[in-house]
């Protein structure tokens, strides 16, 4: 079985080189590493060169003459992976020795999946773990609620928000969404649009084990919440089962944005030509959970949500 990396990577040169050292140190070694530098303006390409002398036949790299963005950097890396498995990384990450290994038994033992994500730990610039929070915490995950329940996590995926980070996730190269171009879609990267087609497929599975250590700095693109990440957990977990815990405006925002937020992906999705998948179902279950929060909001919070629903008319969050 053939496996690839698929490593996108900008203005990497202050981590790469953990990243990369920590993926030529698993136990089980990979057979490529497509790298995509997407016009970098600090050394990544040097290093990068570095990285190809030494390794001989491993890596095949690619430098983007303009800045891609990481939802399209991320397509032309994996389509351009030749492997059987296929493994997203960042360029500021870390992986454990035994990612690998632990994915491809997954693999082995869940002939039926064709993806999969982990957990990780958190770390911080100076690559000191934290102790507390894992990263699903980070991402208001509510592992706890929804494992051994696959119906609800792909609800979950799919109207609430994604648990699915790339930079955890590996899955089998031969699916056909791979093969078209990603959809561009405010709010929606590349990790979601890889999740969604899988759990819609009902072909996504997770590890529990943290494989990876995920790093929390001011310069990365994306990331989770750095505070009161129990509090965001259970409000994702009672946003799914249409249970209303609000007792304060700022959390009423958040909530309603979230929702519209989805709205927006799934009536974008249901325009898109190339997809595998029906959303119908998803796009009624927010319409009706959206309807119920904002009457939930006007009686608790008139006034300010009508100012709200002023303020949308002029800078909507969706558009159908």
């Amino acid at each position: 079985m053939k496996l690839s990396v698929a490593f996108i990577v900008y203005n990497g040169s202050n981590f790469m080189e953990q990243q990369l050292d920590s993926i030529l140190n698993q136990t089980v070694k990979v057979d490529e590493i497509v790298v995509c530098e997407d016009n970098s303006t600090d050394n990544t390409r040097e290093i990068l060169e570095k990285y190809n002398k030494s390794n001989p036949g491993l890596f095949k790299i690619l430098h983007n003459t303009h800045n891609l963005g990481s939802n399209k950097n991320a397509e032309k890396a994996i389509q351009h992976c030749t492997g059987d498995i296929v493994f997203l990384s960042d360029h500021d990450d870390e992986w454990l020795p035994n990612k690998v290994e632990r994915t491809l038994e997954y693999f082995e033992q869940n002939p039926k999946m064709y993806g999969v994500f982990s957990n990780g730990y958190l770390m911080n610039a100076q690559s000191e773990i934290d102790t507390q929070n894992a990263l699903w915490d980070s991402m208001s995950f509510p592992f706890e609620q929804l494992k051994n329940n696959p119906v609800l996590l792909i609800e979950y995926i799919n109207t609430n928000e994604n648990c699915a980070t790339g930079a955890a996730m590996a899955f089998r190269r031969n699916l056909a969404f791979l093969d078209q171009p990603f959809p561009s879609i405010k709010f929606l990267i590349h990790d979601r649009w890889i999740s969604m087609n899988l759990s819609n497929d009902n072909s996504l599975g997770y590890i529990e084990d943290k494989l990876i250590k995920y790093r929390l700095h001011p310069k990365q693109e994306t990331g989770g919440k750095k505070s009161e990440m129990q509090k965001y957990i259970q409000m994702n977990w009672d946003l799914l089962n249409n249970q209303i815990h609000v007792d304060n405006f700022k959390d009423m925002k958040y909530i309603l944005n979230r929702i519209e937020i989805n709205m927006h992906v799934q009536y974008q999705i249901k325009k898109y030509s190339q997809k595998l998948y029906n959303n119908t179902d998803w796009i009624k279950i927010l319409e009706e959970k959206h309807a119920v929060y904002l009457q939930y909001a006007y009686k608790k919070f008139p006034l300010l949500t009508f100012l709200r629903s002023i303020k949308k008319i002029f800078s909507p969050t969706f558009s159908r």
